[in-house]
């Protein structure tokens, strides 16, 4: 099988990941009626999903190296498939909750298992791996609208969920498929691990993840009371956040190898910095606030791609660096969108927007020791001789 055939089949698997995470936050309100709760009580679906993601993480590295990847990526499509349709369908909250759980481990073994993939049958290119997340920036653009359509046709926004978890079942037997590289993997990422690179670079997924999510999900809050937007007005800027981050995935694709993987994480850090910084000035004044949006989106959208790539060279053949590494990143999701909604109801806007400047001062904290990480040469002990 070609990489660019393969990075298709893994890339349409991310695009119904983004569709479906993307349309949970929409579905909200009939997923709630169609249980009989508050709204407010389904915040937990986004917490088991992201447990599952965690749960996945443990394990993952020591089932790539037993199973290969293939099964790896297959066997979590069929459970993020399933998951997702358990959410959509359940007339009772444990359900969703279940189903949210489900969907969100089957999730881990495909971020793990379609990155490592593509990063292998690319050698390593950031262009591929950025490509490869695109897919899911594009679904994540998509989910919203279809969600929509789906409230005009038939009054229920959770069959956008419904769609989304049959493409992804439909997938399950195309992943099967995948063939396993042939050639040797880079030295790279066929060298004993760099553990304390491994660990900052999870430590910055675990930043990372958080802050996106929070940028993606408060940002039109923000927007609304910092700015005095009409809420409609103001979910459009949840919109351009998605649509730069898309834009920024897009010039990684042609950047991320011309610049390396260290230079484009250092530069997009400092655009995110920056983009944070110029809304804590502006945000109370609109135009300012939309272009500090703009740059936070863009400068966000080669981070995630560009972190995996430094985590597989860094855990290079140990499964056990890899694992570590993923579990520490995917648990962001837990913590820090829930205290950038906690700061903003204690503090006012602004603190969202200086959130976003503390995170990325510690992303490039933990990227200088990353480095200092990847340059240092991995004790081998030596084989007994005779």
């Amino acid at each position: 099988m070609k990489p660019s055939l393969a990075l298709l089949i893994v890339g349409a698997l991310y695009l119904g990941v983004g569709w479906m995470l993307s349309a949970i936050g929409p579905s909200l309100p009939g997923l709630a009626a169609q249980v009989g709760r508050e709204v407010t009580d389904l915040g937990a679906v986004f917490t088991a999903f992201s447990l599952g993601g965690v749960l996945a993480s443990v394990g993952v590295g020591s089932a790539i190296q037993r199973w290969g990847m293939r099964p790896v990526i297959a066997i979590g499509a069929a459970l993020m498939g399933g998951g997702m349709l358990a959410l959509g369908f359940s007339p009772v909250l444990i359900g969703m909750l279940l189903g949210a759980g489900m969907a969100g481990f089957g999730y881990g073994g495909m971020l793990a298992g379609g990155n490592l993939l593509i990063a292998r049958l690319y050698h390593g290119a950031a262009g591929a791996l950025n490509a490869l997340n695109l897919f899911f920036s594009v679904g994540s653009i998509g989910g919203p609208l279809l969600v929509a359509l789906m409230l005009t046709l038939v009054d229920r926004p959770q069959a956008a969920i419904w769609i989304g978890a049959l493409l992804m079942l439909a997938l399950v037997w195309p992943a099967t498929q995948l063939r396993e590289p042939t050639q040797a993997p880079s030295a790279q990422m066929a060298g004993p691990p760099r553990w304390l690179a491994a660990v900052m670079c999870g430590l910055l997924m675990f930043t990372y993840i958080g802050t996106e999510i929070g940028i993606g999900g408060w940002i039109a809050l923000i927007l609304e009371r910092g700015g005095g937007l009409a809420a409609p007005i103001a979910a459009l800027g949840s919109s351009l956040f998605w649509g730069m981050l898309t834009a920024g995935r897009m010039a990684a694709i042609f950047w991320g190898d011309r610049l390396g993987a260290l230079r484009m994480l250092l530069l997009c850090l400092i655009g995110l910095g920056s983009g944070g910084l110029l809304l804590v000035v502006g945000v109370n004044q609109v135009a300012l606030a939309l272009v500090a949006v703009a740059l936070m989106g863009l400068s966000c959208g080669p981070i995630f791609p560009t972190t995996m790539l430094l985590i597989t060279q860094a855990a290079g053949r140990s499964a056990a660096a890899l694992s570590v590494a993923l579990t520490i990143g995917t648990g962001g999701g837990l913590f820090l969108p829930a205290l950038f909604g906690q700061l903003i109801g204690w503090f006012g806007p602004v603190s969202g927007a200086i959130l976003v400047v503390v995170d990325a001062g510690v992303m490039l904290l933990l990227l200088v020791v990353a480095r200092h990480g990847m340059k240092r040469v991995p004790r081998i002990a030596e084989a007994p001789v005779g």
